[in-house]
């Protein structure tokens, strides 16, 4: 004898529950990786914004540094330079003040009919490095060509 049909549209009405309970929660998981995903990219972004912004604060400092020539020259002599101050956007922290570096390429002497000339450094480089401020390698560089 042949079950009746009511039967059957019973079992198959339970079996479609537990498929669209399973549907469901595939749709909450996928819900959830792309919810994980887009806060990794809004911290990422963050990061990347604090970077970029205390690096323009250093090079634009060392770039004031290098417009004044005497200031230059007393460096290349042995005096040290300010340091670059950085100030956090939480005004709440305090500044942190990043020693520079100086480096001084001289041009070397000229000699003409008798007479030495020592000319003035021809490249100057100031440079900062914290790594937890800058970020990647943490070193920022920047230089001039004078004379030229």
């Amino acid at each position: 004898m042949r079950p009746s049909r009511s039967t059957d549209r019973g079992a198959a009405a339970r079996s479609q529950r537990g498929d669209a309970l399973l549907e469901a929660l595939v749709g909450v998981l996928l819900v959830a990786v792309i919810g994980m995903g887009s806060a990794y990219t809004a911290s990422r972004v963050a990061v990347t914004h604090k970077y970029a912004r205390t690096q323009a604060m250093a090079i634009s400092q060392l770039r004031q540094m290098l417009q004044n020539a005497s200031d230059i020259a007393s460096w290349c002599a042995g005096s040290s330079p300010p340091a670059v101050r950085i100030r956090p956007e939480d005004s709440s922290l305090a500044t942190i003040d990043l020693p520079v570096t100086v480096s001084c390429t001289a041009a070397g002497t000229l000699t003409v009919g008798g007479k030495t000339i020592s000319a003035a450094p021809s490249r100057v480089t100031l440079s900062v490095t914290s790594a937890a401020t800058f970020g990647g390698a943490g070193s920022i560089v920047v230089g001039n060509i004078s004379g030229g």
